[in-house]
């Protein structure tokens, strides 16, 4: 089959999302299948075809992107749409299956797509769902106009696609509640960069981000309104007066100087700020960290499950969720990998599990959960087989 992969990055700058869907790529043409990747270019110093598919029949259009400011939700959303208008041309007819990544105006990618394609297999990966989890970080007003416009938008995405790939069970009953067939619906966990657990890793590379000594909580991403790192500010207030316990957070996003100054006003001088780490290091720095911290804003657990947690999974240390209770992805993270869940907006909690973890001493999460679930293996062959409709949908 010929696959078109249409991306809304680029590989030309590392993203969090490369090492997935450079997997189901290198699945797709291990099995056969043609790929040619419609993307950004963003302007970045890095290949637009990563190194590890550069053996395989792929192809690729980058499309010149212009960035616009984070903190511009409306700016943003008129550049993604100028984006979709530019790779209108290279929806050509000859495509067999389209895969479309998660993005804010699928509605209008997918109405493109069947315009040009309109026998292709359609499938829609939705990593985070949109607007709700705009409306749940209080970027836009929930039942208002604009979301009931969005969110239109988006359904015309899910209704006119063929399949919808999403991350977790959570996310998947929040699409069902907005009347997505629940028979269209896969869920299929993010991966990390490998099948196994992460095992004696030489720390050398990392061993300059943390000082010696002391008990290491870690937050390592994006620091954005979703990933609600705020909590770890009020948390390391709390326990401020506690010796040997050092909050680290590194990253970069649109809320890091909010932080530091939030940060500084307190006086915290147990917080320590490092920028964003190249993506190879991310397994070395969880590894290194008494406890690894994910936390999200109220109600964000039913958009979003963020793609670090396999990685911290496979490193086997300590993991506290800190994105609410309610959710069955943590209940199944606290039953299967030893994980504690606290809520979101109580740093008084958090602040009590990492002194749980802590007093435990070496206790490590249970890789087992990890193994079975996110596998990179058999999850993006699954990907592969869901495009190319070899995969036996239930309905």
């Amino acid at each position: 089959m010929k696959i078109l992969f249409w991306m809304f990055t680029g590989f030309d700058r590392h993203v969090t999302s490369e090492h997935l869907l450079s997997a189901v790529i290198e699945q797709l043409c291990r099995a056969g299948h043609t790929v040619h990747i419609l993307q950004k270019d963003t302007g970045g110093d890095l290949p637009a075809i990563p190194e590890a598919l550069s053996e395989y029949d792929v192809t690729t259009d980058a499309i010149p992107f212009q960035n616009a400011d984070k903190g511009n939700f409306v700016a943003r959303y008129l550049a993604e749409l100028r984006y979709i208008k530019a790779c209108r041309q290279h929806l050509t007819a000859d495509y067999d299956a389209v895969f479309l990544q998660s993005n804010t105006v699928a509605g209008f990618a997918v109405k493109a797509v069947r315009r040009k394609l309109p026998n292709a297999i359609l499938t829609f990966n939705v990593q985070d769902i949109f607007p709700y989890n705009a409306a749940f970080s209080g970027t836009i007003r929930r039942g208002g106009a604009i979301f009931r416009t969005l969110a239109a938008i988006q359904r015309y995405a899910y209704r006119h696609a063929d399949h919808v790939i999403t991350i977790s069970e959570d996310m998947k009953g929040t699409l069902v509640a907005d009347g997505v067939e629940a028979d269209k619906i896969e869920v299929v966990y993010n991966w990390s960069y490998q099948d196994a657990p992460y095992e004696n890793l030489d720390p050398a590379p990392i061993a300059h981000l943390f000082e010696a000594g002391g008990f290491r909580v870690v937050y390592a991403g994006n620091l954005g309104v979703m990933q609600n790192v705020d909590l770890l500010i009020e948390t390391a207030n709390v326990l401020r007066t506690e010796p040997g316990i050092r909050f680290y957070i590194i990253g970069d996003g649109a809320y890091r100087q909010k932080l530091r100054l939030k940060a500084e006003a307190y006086g915290l001088k147990n917080v320590t700020f490092l920028p964003m780490q190249p993506p190879e290091r991310a397994p070395l720095i969880y590894s290194a960290a008494d406890v690894n911290v994910i936390p999200l804003r109220k109600d964000i657990y039913r958009t979003a499950l963020p793609s670090k947690t396999a990685t911290c999974l496979a490193c086997g240390k300590p993991i506290i969720l800190a994105i609410g209770t309610a959710g069955g992805f943590a209940g199944l993270a606290a039953e299967q990998a030893g994980c504690l869940v606290t809520e979101p907006d109580d740093p008084a909690q958090l602040a009590d599990a990492i002194r749980t973890v802590r007093q435990r001493g070496e206790r490590d999460s249970d890789v087992r959960f990890f193994l079975e679930r996110f596998s990179r293996t058999e999850n993006s062959r699954r990907y592969a087989r869901i495009i190319t409709g070899e995969h036996a949908n239930p309905h």
